[in-house]
């Protein structure tokens, strides 16, 4: 693997060089997609809803609790429906959260110190929602490498993933074009998004096990093997 900062590394694929950076947070930068999951069956249990099965879940990943609410109930649900229910099954997450002592998936401060000294800005594209964020700063000390001014979440008014519009805002907030942006996603539904968003580069951080044949793009379990030459 190439080390942070090797002059001598190639840039794969003819990319363009890599001027800034996002995160999906979820499933991306911590390994907590199965807490969603399990606080999710929680949720339809107190509700009396059917169980969808592993596969049905995963594909809801990326989606707001708008749209997954939406889904579940078949039919369009009203905001003051969505914040309650949300925050219902919300606030089973954030306990789990806790309990489980979920934290940065391993190499991910490295990268957000390299990324510093490198001056290449980078944040976070999250179709969590305000709570969920404020949750993971205090929780994860985000604010120690993330600007939280320039955090892209849910607030209520955009689409979920697979639709780019979480990643072209951070992609304006950051200032450079998608071209040189390089998007770290784990759901189909992220991947999608970045595609549609037009990124330069693409990384699948694979913390499901899901079978991601359909795409090319480097693929990896943490960021302790995340290839830095992709930065050229």
């Amino acid at each position: 693997m190439s080390q942070p900062g090797d002059p001598t590394s190639k840039r794969n694929n003819g990319m363009k060089a890599i001027k800034a950076v996002i995160f999906d947070f979820n499933g991306t930068l911590v390994s907590d997609t199965h807490l969603h999951n399990l606080a999710w069956y929680g949720f339809f249990r107190r509700h009396n809803l059917p169980q969808p099965d592993e596969r049905e879940m995963f594909h809801l990943h990326g989606k707001t609790n708008s749209d997954i609410l939406s889904i579940i109930f078949g039919r369009r649900m009203s905001p003051p429906e969505v914040k309650q229910l949300g925050n219902e099954k919300e606030e089973i997450y954030r306990q789990l959260f806790k309990e489980k002592q979920i934290q940065l998936l391993p190499g991910a401060i490295d990268l957000f110190r390299w990324l510093n000294i490198n001056n290449i800005p980078f944040t976070i594209a999250t179709a969590s929602d305000k709570d969920n964020v404020d949750f993971y700063f205090e929780h994860l000390q985000l604010g120690d490498f993330f600007d939280r001014p320039m955090v892209v979440f849910n607030d209520g008014n955009m689409p979920g993933k697979p639709d780019p519009e979480l990643f072209n805002k951070a992609i304006q907030i950051l200032g450079f074009s998608a071209a040189e942006t390089l998007i770290f996603e784990d759901s189909f539904n992220g991947i999608k998004a970045a595609e549609n968003a037009a990124a330069g580069s693409i990384v699948i951080v694979d913390t499901h096990g899901e079978d991601y044949s359909a795409w090319s793009y480097p693929k990896i379990k943490s960021f302790l093997n995340f290839d830095f030459s992709l930065f050229g």
